[in-house]
């Protein structure tokens, strides 16, 4: 493991899609799946929307679709049933996504040396917790935390239960960066999985401590 960097740290938190399993590109193509019924430009504006805030919760984003793309009065109904389709195409995905490399092996090795590890994702948190037991990663977190609570939120309850720890982010997109911010934290940005837009990939390498492609990179 890189001691230099992640040896300061009592506590690691990731960021799960595109960290841990390689999801981001399947995952912005199922916002277009789920609303496939629409019209194309509308579809296409909305998967390119969603490229670009990769991390922000499907309970938000879905709401801005059906209000800022469909033009649509809000029908909890249509909601609920854009966020089902949403979740099993996402059940497909993530049973045959890839974990990236050096995951297990670096989850493994900072397990052994007692660090504190923890997710806060803007994946579904219920969803999330059935993912990473199936995928035999979640006997390496302490907690994993996800949407409908946004990323600042789960950081804010993994810090308050860690009082005088010192803690890092690790993550892949411009709402990961900020989250660390927000909260007065290191930020290392992982940079091969993103899908985010060339400015916001800039701001993440400019905002954070180290630039890695993969998880290899800290082992």
């Amino acid at each position: 493991m890189d001691s230099q960097i992640l040896g300061r740290y009592d506590i690691v938190i990731f960021d799960c899609d595109g960290v841990l399993i390689d999801v981001n590109l399947f995952k912005s193509e199922a916002f277009g799946k789920a609303v496939a019924n629409y019209p194309a430009d509308i579809v296409e504006d909305f998967v390119a929307y969603c490229k670009n805030s990769f991390g922000v919760s499907r309970y938000v984003k879905f709401k801005e679709f059906l209000n800022d793309f469909a033009n649509e009065p809000f029908q909890e109904e249509k909601y609920h049933n854009l966020l089902s389709k949403y979740a099993n195409i996402c059940k497909e995905i993530y049973g045959f996504a890839e974990i990236t490399p050096g995951c297990e092996d670096l989850l493994f090795e900072l397990s052994n040396l007692n660090k504190k590890l923890f997710i806060a994702s803007g994946s579904d948190e219920t969803e999330l917790n059935e993912v990473l037991n199936g995928r035999n990663l979640s006997e390496h977190f302490t907690a994993i935390y996800g949407s409908p609570k946004t990323k600042s939120e789960c950081t804010s309850i993994i810090l308050s239960n860690n009082p005088n720890k010192k803690a890092i982010f690790i993550g892949d997109a411009l709402s990961d960066m900020k989250t660390a911010k927000q909260h007065n934290i290191d930020f290392i940005y992982m940079s091969k999985y993103t899908i985010q837009s060339e400015e916001q990939d800039l701001l993440c390498r400019n905002g954070a401590i180290k630039v890695i492609s993969t998880l290899v990179d800290l082992m």
